[in-house]
């Protein structure tokens, strides 16, 4: 067989081209060239094609049951080729059989899968011009018992579409694609891969359409769900709330990574989807729907226009060098994160809360507890002429478990990074407790101040004030929690940078709105 096929090929290869030949004997022809084909397309009958569905390593696959048969055809390209003889194959013979394109799923002689090929003749060695479907056979049918379906979204527009899922349960069910069906066609219509087009509301409201997929195999077995459909009406003006612009002093910290725009349109009930966001540096910001994702530092104006009148609304928003800010507003994203520390048995762990995370220690030894918290979005950047001042809000254990027995515990910054210079900084202040300043608010936390243009680094000093430093380590540690021999928990409020003490202290009365006394 492989010598026939051998033979085969070489002689495709000369016909081909690929193999030049020449004579002054006028009985022999003089071959210069042929069209050989540069791709085969199967061709599966459209009663069998809606059954062909995509397994979990990309394979089309068709199912069949014992004892059926399918005809299948081909396709080569370019048209204008000069030999069209192909050669089918079947990787498991005793799974399924092919004879000149006609599947046979054998009876008593084995289950499973097995990938059919065709390939034009000659090239069957493998020069990659083929085509394969995967046919997996099965004893009997396994009806479907429930059909779930998730759609993209519920509500589409006229013109959009939505991709609905589904679930077919068992998963041993023979037949994994459905039957789609659209309670309304002039309204949307759903095509065979479950994709709904919405074509019209009717009027001038919204209008609902169920769709419909139902199993293959007989069973009757459906899932449904229902969309809306959402008229168009097109924005005449939109205008952009500027809380968030640093024209009215705000700036926005990198890494709180996103911001959602508020802004309002003319008229109240347009299609906002409509609306086209811009960004003036990609480099700094990108936009969509008007939800900006933040890039890297600097300015960045955000533009949003209506497309029918020209009409349009523009933000500037600043994110400067140096300011971190995490007050746990998102619960998706937040910088401070479960280290997931763990000692002696116990693990510590958080627990986000709008606006404050609770945090478990874990047992540091058989008298102390401990439950670092550790920044996760890195780099973090700090930049000592831009935010020289670091500050927490959180509780202190001290004062919090004092009727426990809690005497003391350690806070230490532990920090490595690089200047842009290349220069070398570790260890915040350099020691535990080594906080320049304590604020105790009335709520009985307290607010723990770092001022990196007077507290040394370990190693490097002082931070520059003309650079920034990027650092990939980057925790506070909340250790040596004595005395007590059980977990306890303390909450975490925020984490900020400032540009100076008094910023600070305007910042926990006028946004905390909380009195404070000064410890240190």
């Amino acid at each position: 067989m492989i010598t026939k096929i051998n033979k085969i090929f070489a002689a495709a290869l000369v016909a081909c081209g690929l193999m030049a030949c020449s004579s002054d004997d006028e009985r022999i022809p003089n071959v210069t060239s042929a069209n050989c084909p540069s791709a085969i397309a199967l061709n599966v009958p459209a009663d069998m094609q809606r059954l062909i569905y995509t397994d979990n390593t990309g394979a089309e696959v068709l199912p069949l049951i014992v004892g059926e048969s399918v005809q299948l055809g081909y396709t080569l390209t370019p048209e204008d080729i000069t030999f069209n003889e192909v050669v089918w194959t079947s990787s498991d013979e005793t799974v399924a059989t092919v004879d000149n394109g006609k599947i046979e799923a054998l009876s008593e002689k084995g289950l499973g899968y097995s990938i059919v090929s065709v390939a034009p003749t000659g090239m069957y060695a493998g020069s990659g011009v083929l085509s394969t479907l995967k046919v997996k056979v099965a004893a009997h049918m396994q009806q479907a018992t429930e059909i779930t379906l998730t759609p993209s979204a519920t509500e589409v527009y006229e013109g959009d579409q939505v991709t609905i899922d589904y679930e077919i349960s068992p998963e041993s069910a023979t037949y994994r694609t459905l039957s789609w069906s659209s309670s309304d066609e002039s309204a949307a219509t759903v095509d065979d891969k479950g994709v709904v087009t919405a074509i019209s509301t009717g009027g001038n409201t919204t209008k609902t359409v169920t769709i419909t997929g139902t199993a293959m195999d007989g069973s009757g077995v459906s899932g449904s769900v229902e969309l809306t459909l959402m008229r168009i009406v097109q924005p005449e003006d939109v205008a952009i709330d500027q809380t968030y612009s640093v024209d009215n002093g705000y700036y926005c910290a990198l890494n709180e990574q996103t911001l959602a725009l508020s802004f309002t349109t003319t008229p109240v009930d347009c299609t906002s989807s409509l609306i086209e966001w811009t960004t003036s540096n990609e480099e700094v910001a990108t936009v969509e729907a008007g939800v900006v994702t933040f890039k890297g530092f600097g300015d960045v104006t955000i533009t949003a226009t209506c497309p029918e009148t020209g009409k349009s609304s523009t933000i500037k928003l600043s994110i400067p060098v140096g300011l971190l800010r995490e007050t746990f507003h998102n619960k998706d994203h937040y910088s401070i994160y479960n280290a997931a520390q763990s000692g002696n048995g116990t693990s510590s762990s958080h627990e986000w809360h709008d606006g404050y995370v609770t945090i478990t220690t874990y047992k540091q030894n058989a008298t102390n507890q401990r439950a670092d918290l550790k920044w996760y979005d890195l780099p973090a950047t700090l930049h000592a002429g831009n935010y020289p001042i670091v500050a927490i809000k959180v509780d202190d254990v001290k004062d919090l478990y004092s009727g426990e027995g809690v005497t003391a515990r350690n806070l230490n910054f532990d920090v490595v990074g690089k200047s842009e210079s290349g220069a070398d900084f570790k260890a915040l202040a350099n020691g535990n407790n080594k906080y320049m300043g304590d604020l105790k608010c009335e709520d009985g936390s307290h607010v723990f101040i770092y001022d990196l243009s007077t507290q040394a680094f370990g190693t490097g000093g002082l931070a520059p004030t003309n650079e920034s430093i990027s650092f990939n380590t980057f925790q506070l540690k909340y250790a040596d929690i004595k005395t007590i021999d059980h977990q306890i928990t303390y909450n975490l409020y925020w984490f900020q940078t400032f540009k100076s003490v008094d910023d600070v202290k305007k910042y926990v009365t006028e946004v905390d709105k909380q009195s404070y006394t000064v410890i240190k």
